[in-house]
């Protein structure tokens, strides 16, 4: 018996079969998970030993010493790093109280560092020749004066110039500054010039991964060529050089 144009449902009722409905209709794309995804912040405190104690002595230290009820801030992490501890908190408030508090109880012999997250950066392109780093910021509100903008809220890092013989120029700005300036056009001097999201992949020379420099590098030496004994570095270089006698 011919079956082909039939549907499958339809099939199914005519031959008595018993036929679990389609769930692609419930399924979502990862995309769209991420977009609804609620991020949290996290508030972390790195405690270390001025007198090179191990992790474990300065977690009996704070024990003995801080008490997180009676300052009244509560603990998300609580754990060991190679030179010391790293605690997170609720919120920013509990961990400037916790960080006093260590401060003032273990003074001299532990140190706190409380992380502080990076503002984004962003790259002016193809800037004016005659726009620098010092007279950014005055050109962006003298010119721009439909975009919400204040005194301090963006801060000129350095000027690159690109293959093109074009300037670019990147400042960083916070997060809400950020909103209001991405994928739009400033006027500057006598052009309009787009904002776009500055982003550069570090990368090892030591092991060839991402995320990190040469001298912070823990990993093996290893080179993408065929000679192992040949540093990332080096490759590059010899790959400058033979392009510079070829040209």
């Amino acid at each position: 018996m011919a079956t082909s144009g039939i549907p499958r449902q339809e099939l199914a009722k005519q031959r008595g079969w018993e036929v679990e409905p389609s769930r692609s209709s419930d399924r979502k794309l990862y995309s769209e998970v991420v977009t609804n995804k609620i991020f949290r912040k996290k508030f972390k405190l790195t405690v270390k030993s001025n007198e090179q104690q191990p992790p474990d002595t300065i977690k009996a230290l704070l024990k003995n010493i801080i008490n997180p009820t009676e300052i009244k801030v509560g603990i998300n992490t609580y754990k060991s790093l190679k030179e010391g501890r790293i605690i997170e908190t609720n919120s920013i408030e509990e961990l400037e109280v916790l960080e006093n508090d260590i401060n003032a109880k273990c003074e001299g012999k532990l140190e706190t560092n409380a992380h502080k997250l990076r503002n984004p950066r962003l790259v002016i392109i193809n800037i004016p020749e005659e726009i620098t780093t010092g007279n950014l910021e005055n050109t962006m509100l003298a010119q721009n004066l439909d975009v919400s903008l204040k005194q301090g809220n963006t801060a000129a890092k350095f000027c690159y110039e690109t293959r093109k013989n074009t300037r670019n120029l990147v400042i960083e700005v916070s997060a809400q500054t950020r909103k209001t300036l991405l994928d739009r056009r400033v006027k500057l001097g006598w052009q309009i010039c787009k904002i776009e999201d500055y982003v550069v992949a570090t990368r090892c020379y030591k092991c060839s991964r991402y995320n990190h420099r040469a001298r912070d590098c823990r990993g093996r030496k290893h080179a993408p060529s065929v000679q192992a004994d040949t540093s990332s570095r080096n490759v590059q270089q010899t790959l400058r050089n033979t392009n510079a006698l070829t040209a």
